[in-house]
């Protein structure tokens, strides 16, 4: 089983087993199955648990100990390993459902990964570690007791102009890309075989600069690997193509890039956000079980009764003619897509709390992120009777 969908830094993680296994060293680390995923930086990974070990050990545990395992660049002391975040969703009339998110940095990556929804949040917790160990240590593990020696060959012959080569580039699909995407198409289409797919390109323009995205899905789960802001699209695409060889360990390019030290102390302690990008939702199961008709009514009627919920909780304390909740939004300053990005915020004075959405495409849709914080909230305080 793989997480749903994960994320890390520039020149980044996953693909990084891929040099572990080459040179025969759990050196490098990689995001979790079943999602996506995305990356900047270095990479990491650390030591394999013993599995009389791992067996009297959680999920979360054994991750933890993995991600301190890393030896490229290990941790900074007093930086918690792992730092957790939680998406949730309305599921029926009034039951929620969430989906965990962790963040690790793992020899100076920042690595983002998803799991799947799940009806309690500790649930959601234990599957996105279950997730993540799954790619890490099974599936990265697979692949490093390999004979990698003739995978480098394959490589290398691959980028330096085979016949297969020169077909692959004289291709109208590739005719008009920059060098370092025809290497990565290249070596995804031959080199890897069977392990990943070919890359699927997006952008993302914030003001006049551009941010390349590289997915790649390899195990089956999609990992998207940043470039960084450029003034043009094609020099977007080159750079983030760039960091996706570079973090595979394609020959020629295993040592363009190295993690900065001085960014993994200062980025240790509170891990940088995704990516608004990021498809973090990738091939979760939301995508493969569409939204029925009853579905679709009861999130159009959220709201009202989210409000109604309100109203009853505090009817005591509230005065006719006064709200029981404020609401105010906030769109996303560098998002240029549409529907645009928009968080949710509103105020609940008779609870003395503000519930903030996650940003959300349309503002009746992070309205509706925004109540399901309300509804955890009611749930909790005013537990209903069945």
């Amino acid at each position: 089983d793989a997480p749903s969908s994960s994320q890390a830094a520039a020149p980044g993680p996953q693909l990084s087993l891929h040099a572990q296994a080459r040179k025969g060293i759990a050196r490098r680390g990689s995001c979790p199955p079943a999602g996506s995923d995305e990356h900047q930086g270095p990479q990491g990974g650390g030591q394999v648990v013993p599995a009389a070990h791992a067996a009297n050990k959680g999920a979360i545990s054994q991750l933890q100990e993995f991600v301190q395992g890393a030896k490229l660049y290990p941790m900074p002391p007093n930086c918690p390993v792992l730092q957790w975040g939680y998406d949730s969703r309305m599921v029926g009339r009034d039951s929620l459902e969430f989906r965990a998110t962790v963040a690790f940095m793992l020899d100076g990556v920042p690595h983002h990964a998803v799991g799947a929804w799940k009806h309690n949040k500790v649930l959601a917790k234990r599957d996105a570690a279950e997730r993540t160990l799954g790619l890490f240590v099974n599936r990265w593990g697979e692949v490093a007791i390999q004979d990698f020696d003739s995978w480098g060959d394959t490589a290398t012959k691959v980028l330096t102009g085979t016949p297969v080569a020169q077909s692959l580039v004289d291709s109208a699909e590739v005719a008009d890309m920059n060098q370092e995407e025809r290497d990565l198409w290249e070596f995804c289409s031959r080199s890897l075989g069977g392990y990943a797919s070919l890359p699927h390109w997006s952008h993302a323009w914030d003001a006049d600069q551009c941010q390349a995205f590289a997915e790649i899905r390899l195990f089956g789960v999609p990992h998207t690997f940043p470039g960084k802001p450029c003034a043009t699209q094609r020099a977007a695409y080159a750079d983030a193509a760039r960091r996706s060889l570079w973090y595979l360990q394609c020959p020629g390019y295993e040592d363009i890039f190295e993690p900065d030290p001085e960014y993994v102390k200062a980025a240790a302690q509170t891990i940088p956000d995704a990516s608004p990008s990021w498809p973090r939702d990738g091939c979760s199961e939301r995508a493969d079980r569409p939204e029925g008709p009853q579905q679709a009514a009861e999130r159009k009627t959220l709201v009202m009764r989210v409000q109604n919920r309100l109203q009853q909780a505090y009817a005591q304390q509230l005065k006719a003619g006064t709200s029981v909740w404020y609401w105010s939004y906030e769109r996303h300053p560098t998002d240029k897509d549409w529907p645009p990005l928009y968080c949710a915020s509103v105020h609940v004075p008779f609870a003395g709390k503000t519930f903030i959405g996650s940003w959300t495409r349309g503002q009746r849709e992070a309205q509706i992120d925004a109540c399901t914080k309300i509804v955890d909230f009611l749930d909790d305080e005013f537990p209903r009777t069945r």
